[in-house]
């Protein structure tokens, strides 16, 4: 199944230079829902100023990089690297344009860092939602069947939130024990191997399903046929850490439901290291396994290892010094 992709009817004298833009990135496989909505923003804001076809002056790209009242550095941040994309795009077409900069700009730095559950905590954890039972009067019948699955989903196989509920019957190959992850960030597809044991509990799962199957139908489906989001699954999970006995540290502190996939990611690099693995050529397989970018987006991982256990520290210091990133690393939005 394919994301849908959402047409918006850009506006003002650049409407055609960016409903362009949008074509090209869609047609190398970005989905550029989310940057097409921003730029169609800035496409009305450009009908009340003096603007040309074939023109992207200063005056109103800083119009456009302005702060809005009560707005987050980064949604502003969103927003430059947008109209800094569009911008290049016109530029390499021969326009008179006009590209920011970062000094047009204060980026936003997260200073967030990962809370990394031990082996003991995801224990706790595991044992607090396989425990779970059917509540009598539950608006989700089967909610205590799903959660142990999506929760194992997110830290056995390092899946993104968005990417476990987004899941359809088709993406479950349960004979050759593998998960296709379709359209995830960036329009990218790739494809998961499972191990034995959840590939049997994902195979039962769909078999006892209480009716009949589409291939198109959510994995995970509420009672109205729909999806959960991602918002009401991280409610879920702040009850669930509360019970294990694992503190939240408060908003912005952790943990969040996205540190399931950091737990993941680390957890298998020491694993890795305490088995005397060859990292690297483990640490690309791990990054595609992930679906990250590019080899950077995974690189940091490995300092978070060596911080969060000391035990190995030196055995990446002494084999692997030479790859470990240093100064402040971001893994936000991996």
């Amino acid at each position: 199944m394919n994301t849908a992709l959402i047409d918006y009817p850009f506006v003002g004298a650049l409407a055609e230079h960016m409903a362009s833009f949008i074509a090209e990135k869609r047609s190398v496989g970005r989905i550029y829902n989310t940057e097409g909505k921003k730029l169609y923003e800035c496409s009305r804001m450009t009908e009340h100023l003096a603007t040309t076809p074939n023109e992207l002056s200063e005056d109103v790209v800083h119009i456009w990089l302005g702060k809005h009242p009560l707005e987050s550095n980064r949604n502003q941040y969103i927003r430059f690297g947008v109209i800094k994309q569009f911008a290049e795009y016109m530029q390499r077409l021969g326009f008179a344009v006009y590209v920011p900069i970062s000094d047009d700009i204060s980026k936003t730095r997260h200073n967030f860092i990962p809370k990394i559950l031990t082996h003991d905590e995801i224990g706790r954890l595991f044992n607090v939602i396989d425990r779970l039972k059917k509540e009598r009067f539950s608006a989700s019948p089967r909610f205590h069947i799903m959660m142990p699955l999506i929760f194992r989903l997110l830290y056995c196989c390092g899946l993104r939130a968005s990417e476990a509920t987004s899941l359809r019957i088709s993406d479950v190959d349960t004979k050759e024990n593998l998960l296709s992850v379709v359209n995830s960030k960036h329009g990218k597809t790739r494809y998961i191997p499972l191990t034995a044991e959840l590939g049997d509990r994902l195979s039962n799962y769909i078999d006892n399903r209480p009716r009949s199957l589409l291939l198109t139908d959510f994995l995970f489906e509420t009672p109205n046929g729909g999806t959960y989001k991602v918002i009401s699954l991280y409610q879920t999970f702040r009850k669930f850490i509360y019970k294990a006995g694992i503190p939240h540290l408060g908003k912005g502190k952790g943990p969040r439901l996205h540190d399931l996939r950091h737990t993941f990611a680390v957890h298998c690099l020491q694993k890795w290291v305490c088995e005397g693995k060859d990292l690297t050529n483990a640490i690309p397989r791990l990054s595609a396994y992930l679906g990250h970018s590019d080899f950077q987006c995974t690189e940091p991982y490995l300092r978070m290892t060596a911080e969060v256990y000391p035990d190995v520290s030196a055995k990446l210091q002494e084999k692997y010094g030479f790859v470990l990133p240093k100064g402040e690393f971001v893994l936000e939005n991996d």
